[in-house]
């Protein structure tokens, strides 16, 4: 991660931090002020940059008066992959082995407010929205080409801006724990820069969607 995307990370952490200090106060009891739900995180996409996104974090929510909250996630992906990188750039690999794909990681910071709707016995239904940044590395990938020749691809990911919206269920199964189980949708404005050094080829990443699940396990307080 370069130093502007660690820049760009900390503005956020410190904007997050200040928006949940200054946020309404709290009507309701002490003991469920706050709740953390560390989680697993799998989205999926059509392919351009990526198919799929395995990773983990946790969410920490504040509660703001009976029914809302104010949330905020550290989401990170230790590697997807970039799929088919030099036809991104208009370069043809070879057809004798697989496809090489880049790989990337990625780190991700939102804030989200929540509604929740109980249901009683400690369960409940919610959705959230909200927005944040994602800061994405991808490794540089090489390969031959068809007719001789190899491919040597740098792309730089930089900072990307998310919205988001989620919709969810709360199990209890204690007087503090939950299971959380979570839809997401989120929309990412990226400008991905994709140069092959070899050909001078370059080609870039717009804004994509990406869709999926989180598993999450919270803890009341």
């Amino acid at each position: 991660m370069n130093l502007t995307n660690r820049a760009n990370l900390g503005s956020a952490g410190v904007l997050a931090m200040s928006f949940a200090g200054f946020a309404m106060p709290v009507e309701a009891e002490e003991h469920d002020r706050y709740t953390i739900s560390p989680y697993l995180n799998v989205v999926v996409s059509d392919g351009r940059p990526t198919n799929d996104i395995l990773g983990a974090g946790v969410e920490v929510h504040r509660r703001i008066n009976q029914d809302w909250y104010l949330g905020v996630a550290l989401t990170h992906s230790p590697t997807f992959d970039f799929e088919s990188t030099a036809a991104v750039v208009g370069v043809n690999q070879v057809t004798t082995q697989d496809t090489i794909d880049a790989v990337g990681s990625s780190t991700q910071l939102t804030v989200v407010g929540e509604r929740r709707y109980a249901q009683g016995d400690g369960n409940a239904w919610f959705w959230n929205a909200g927005a944040g940044i994602n800061s994405v590395d991808v490794d540089d990938v090489s390969g031959p080409v068809a007719g001789g020749g190899t491919f040597d691809i740098t792309t730089d990911a930089g900072t990307e801006f998310v919205v988001l919206g989620n919709a969810g269920w709360m199990q209890s199964f204690g007087d503090n724990w939950h299971a959380r189980y979570v839809v997401t949708l989120e929309k990412h404005f990226a400008d991905w820069k994709v140069r092959d050094r070899n050909s001078g080829n370059t080609a870039t990443i717009e804004d994509y969607t990406v869709a999926g699940i989180r598993l999450g396990l919270t803890y009341q307080f």
